[in-house]
């Protein structure tokens, strides 16, 4: 393997790439920091997830530092309006999900993020795998979230009567 390809292509600059992963560390360390002053039991979620992102971090700098990076001066700038209704959509989801609950809110969030994201032509084994993908995903996270971790997931002022 020559050294151009072993290094990692920079989303943008290469020294805009090392600032994600030292901001993730730097936000993990502040969450376990955070932690020390919540019940054991209270502290056990978000100090786990703090741990497994501030090891994500440092292996992502030890693999650029290894690796080494190259600018990406050829990207394509990304669409615009994409990223609005990005924005928009999750800014939707996040007021919708008291009135709808977390199921159906989320599952037109991942509907309208898949619309949204679509680059390609949509047939329609695209769009069965992407449906099927997209409720699978919300069952997921709702059982880890609501059964598994006993966090209170909204259920819906329009269910409830």
């Amino acid at each position: 393997m020559t050294d151009a390809t072993r290094k990692v292509q920079a989303a943008c600059s290469a020294r805009a790439e090392f600032l994600l992963p030292l901001l993730f560390i730097a936000m993990s360390a502040l969450c376990i920091w955070q932690g020390r002053d919540m019940s054991q039991l209270g502290a056990v979620f978000p100090t786990t997830i703090a741990a497994v992102t501030l090891a994500a971090g440092v292996l992502r700098l030890g693999q650029l530092a290894l690796r080494g990076v190259f600018s990406n001066a050829a990207r394509q700038r990304g669409s615009t309006p994409r990223r609005v209704l990005l924005v928009l959509a999750m800014t939707a989801w996040a007021l919708v999900m008291p009135w709808a609950g977390f199921l159906l809110a989320g599952l037109a969030s991942f509907v309208t993020l898949m619309l949204i994201a679509q680059h390609e032509p949509w047939t329609p084994r695209r769009l069965l795998g992407h449906l099927i993908t997209g409720a699978v995903l919300v069952a997921f996270f709702y059982g880890l979230f609501a059964v598994l971790l006993n966090v209170p997931l909204p259920v819906g002022k329009w269910w409830m009567g």
